[in-house]
């Protein structure tokens, strides 16, 4: 007989923040099915396609999360003086042939960005009212650390093509903020620049109608977190999106998930 996952959840005992990984009870893959607890919730997924994912609340009152919440989101300052262009930061011309694939592979022609001629990186300026106060640079050679932040005064990348206001969908990298804005003009990509949420995020995300969380798939815990620390915090139009593939791959499922969940 096959167990159901909340059954079968039952009989796990898991730690805050721990994270398990068994054989699936439903579809009896092997070592596909992952359980993460995140503030009183289990969130589980069979990497099977088609299997189950969801999440089991077991047991933390909102007391409790909001108690969390003040650790978990810190204020962070916001500088935001310009940014001195070092003379190794250049145009990147046909002179740079890593520079110009990688615009190409990502569709980052247009983008208005710089090369890093020292450390061989591409380098997203970041603005503040129309001023650079910070960069973020991707190795293009395999050198760590893979993104670099040239100033650290900014807390966050947007990019939007359309409504500002409108729908923000929050991920971890520059690329992928670029790439969600293209899919619809409604959309603002918002790069959290980093692994944690911050104040200064819940700030800037409850400008906007809708927010949608679409980490990488292997953040799925941290996702869900993040979702509802935002909605504890006055954000209540945001959701959770569970994606096979960081959104920068396109991948045509991803990509018609998240056009569903902007007309729900």
């Amino acid at each position: 007989m096959t167990v159901l996952p909340k059954q079968f959840l039952d009989t796990l005992s898991i730690s805050e923040g721990q994270r398990v990984r068994v054989n699936c009870p439903v579809c009896g893959a092997r070592n596909t099915f992952t359980v993460v607890k995140m503030d009183g919730v289990l969130v589980y997924n069979c990497f099977k396609l088609g299997c189950k994912q969801g999440m089991y609340a077991i047991g933390m009152t909102a007391a409790e999360i909001k108690e969390k919440m003040k650790h978990y989101i810190r204020p962070v300052h916001k500088e935001v003086e310009r940014m001195e262009i070092p003379e190794y930061l250049v145009q990147p011309t046909d002179g740079h042939p890593m520079m110009q694939a990688f615009m190409t592979r990502w569709d980052l022609h247009d983008e208005g960005l710089m090369y890093d001629v020292k450390d061989r990186r591409c380098v997203f300026p970041i603005k503040h009212k129309g001023r650079i106060i910070d960069a973020n640079g991707r190795s293009l050679d395999g050198a760590l650390p893979k993104w670099y932040r040239y100033t650290g005064k900014a807390s966050y990348f947007t990019r939007t093509f359309g409504h500002f206001d409108d729908v923000a969908v929050v991920v971890e990298d520059t690329i992928s903020a670029i790439t969600v804005a293209k899919i619809d003009p409604r959309i603002t990509g918002f790069a959290i620049l980093g692994t944690s949420l911050l104040k200064v995020h819940a700030d800037e995300l409850s400008r906007y109608s809708k927010v949608i969380v679409a980490l990488d798939p292997d953040a799925w815990g941290k996702t869900m977190t993040f979702t509802k620390h935002l909605r504890l915090y006055g954000c209540e139009q945001t959701k959770a999106l569970l994606i096979k593939d960081d959104l920068k791959y396109k991948l045509d499922a991803d990509t018609m998930k998240l056009k569903e969940m902007l007309h729900e």
